[in-house]
């Protein structure tokens, strides 16, 4: 690895392309010489630190082998084969030696390795494994994932995010396919803007005219109720007054010639049921004449439009 790393050195100051930034190339090379002191010392997750943090600053696909050979001693394939992958694939000018040795290192870390072959409906979701981020659908190639179970979520602005498990085995792919249920916003409708000396009219609610007359009028279904329960309050009085009369007329009414009159406290009595059967029905009368008004008034359109004057309400109807 030493040696290699003294390569990349060279070969890092050789093929700069001529626009790149100059001080972004020197804090490149300067990590890179500080990452090859830590591998030659052992320290092999440092010195990826570095490797990273200059591919980060100067993204020369050269950088690559030094990333893959430090994830492979680290017990990393799956970062390690993409690391090698991308060095293959982008360092076209590199020596035949360090492209023999990614090669021959993508052809181990293979056989130690699955795929995952990730289909998706929607574009554009951001698909992680094992909370690693692969990439967005439509991806364009399968994913390598070391043997074993391994959780696949994927996420869209416009979708509920996706969670999947799937099985791999080592050399062969597996394939899951992906689908988010979209979500649906509701858009909020916009109040209409009315100039003034206009009618305002406002939209009947759901369940108006057109589903029943006898929907949308909880109030006039109350005052009938009310005048069904005082009718029948009234009826109940009238009976029971009736029953009191005619039990002091075979008592003590004119028809008994044994007691010829009754006392006071008897009419009295008679008298007070009269009142509350007289109550009752006075005050169903109301809530009878009350559900006639709410029947032709309730759950209907209200409008409302200026009768003088240029603002809106300064003289105005209220028709129903």
């Amino acid at each position: 690895m030493c040696a290699t790393s003294l390569i990349l050195l060279a070969i890092l100051a050789q093929t700069s392309p001529l626009t790149a930034d100059p001080q972004a190339k020197a804090q490149a090379q300067a990590l890179l010489g500080q990452g090859t002191k830590l591998y030659e010392q052992g320290d092999v997750a440092d010195a990826l630190e570095k490797f990273q943090a200059a591919y980060a600053a100067y993204p020369s696909p050269k950088l690559m082998f030094n990333i893959g050979q430090c994830n492979r001693d680290l017990s990393r394939p799956v970062e390690a084969v993409v690391a090698f992958e991308k060095f293959l694939a982008g360092a076209a000018d590199a020596s035949p030696e360090m492209a023999a040795d990614a090669r021959k290192a993508v052809a181990q870390l293979q056989k130690k390795l699955g795929r995952i072959q990730i289909d998706c409906e929607t574009a554009g979701a951001e698909v992680s494994v094992d909370g690693r981020n692969v990439g967005l659908t439509p991806l364009p190639e399968p994913i390598w994932a070391t043997p074993g179970r391994h959780q696949v979520t994927a996420k869209h602005a416009s979708a509920a995010p996706g969670i999947e498990d799937v099985d791999v085995a080592a050399g062969l792919v597996s394939t899951m396919t992906m689908r988010l249920r979209s979500l649906e916003v509701p858009v909020a409708a916009a109040a209409p803007k009315v100039a003034p000396g206009f009618d305002v009219q406002a939209a009947p609610p759901p369940g108006g005219a057109s589903e029943g007359w006898w929907l949308g009028r909880k109030w006039t279904w109350v005052a009938a109720g009310s005048t069904v329960l005082l009718a029948a309050g009234a009826i109940t009085a009238g009976v029971l007054m009736q029953s009191k009369f005619d039990s002091l007329r075979s008592s003590c009414g004119a028809g008994n010639p044994a007691r010829p009159g009754c006392s006071q406290s008897d009419i009295d009595s008679v008298s007070s049921r009269k009142t509350v059967a007289n109550v009752f029905w006075g005050l169903a009368g109301a809530t009878a004449v009350t559900t006639g008004v709410l029947f032709f008034v309730e759950g209907r359109p209200v409008s409302v439009a200026p009768m003088a004057g240029g603002t809106t309400g300064l003289v105005a109807a209220m028709r129903y």
